[in-house]
């Protein structure tokens, strides 16, 4: 740190209470930083991907929906916690824990 940009500080390096450096580049009252916000985020991309209609009427979401049911139906495991995770929402899982030294602790995972 220089002698200059210490001179407004305390000793424990905060700046001091009435402190005036970057006053002038502080952002403004109403003035949104970023008012585009996140365009082109992934999760943006994949719902628009979604929304798309497909030529017999379903959206793939829709269609990808479908097909998760039909591996379901056939025996598919990971289909099944797929369709049931989102449908029903996941199970809260509860773990016991142990130490030697200490007493039981329980902890539940969301």
């Amino acid at each position: 740190m220089s002698k200059q940009s210490g001179a407004n500080r305390g000793a424990n390096g905060q700046f001091v209470p009435g402190n005036k450096i970057g006053k002038d580049t502080r952002f403004k009252k109403n003035n949104n930083a970023n008012p585009n916000g996140r365009n082109g985020a992934l999760a943006d991309i994949i719902k628009d991907v979604f929304a798309e209609v497909e030529p017999d009427g379903k959206t793939k979401r829709e269609k990808m929906i479908r097909k998760a049911y039909d591996m379901a139906i056939k025996g598919s495991m990971t289909a099944m916690h797929y369709l049931s995770d989102r449908g029903e929402g996941k199970v809260k899982e509860t773990r016991e824990v142990t130490n030697k030294n200490e007493p039981i602790t329980i902890i539940t995972v969301d």
